[in-house]
């Protein structure tokens, strides 16, 4: 017989393999709300050429979905991380930092690796809490 243990990893969504229903609900509305602003300016009724450089505030909104979300669906260190990338971003396309291809992505790759290890240190706790409690 098999048995199949099933571990809540908070803050860690590569761990869950489920989506937040409020970070989904945000992203919805920030990709809806994009889709008409585009559908306006194609019209002609609002004209968006002037918002390109503010895309990467989808990003921070993203971000601050993880942080705002129910404790239950948490994801604090790729919170920040969407959030930290999305306002680099910003601030270079806002003349703020320059900012090139070459120096972002080692940072994108920094960000992503610390938050692999710590879904891995992560799953490594629970791990050894669960075998001392079996003791």
């Amino acid at each position: 017989m098999t048995f199949h243990h099933h571990h809540k990893m908070d803050g860690c969504e590569w761990c869950e393999g489920r989506q937040s229903l409020w970070g989904a609900f945000v992203l919805g509305l920030g990709v809806f709300t994009l889709g008409v602003i585009l559908i306006l300016d194609n019209f002609g009724v609002f004209d968006a050429s002037g918002l390109a450089p503010y895309w990467s505030v989808l990003l921070i909104i993203l971000g601050v979905s993880h942080l705002l979300g129910p404790r239950s669906a948490r994801k604090s260190g790729w919170g920040l991380s969407w959030i930290a990338v999305g306002a680099i971003i910003l601030l270079n396309n806002l003349g703020v930092i320059a900012v090139g291809i070459q120096i972002l992505w080692p940072v994108v790759l920094v960000i992503l690796g610390v938050n692999l290890l710590w879904c891995g240190f992560r799953r490594w706790n629970r791990g050894l809490d669960q075998e001392g409690a079996k003791r």
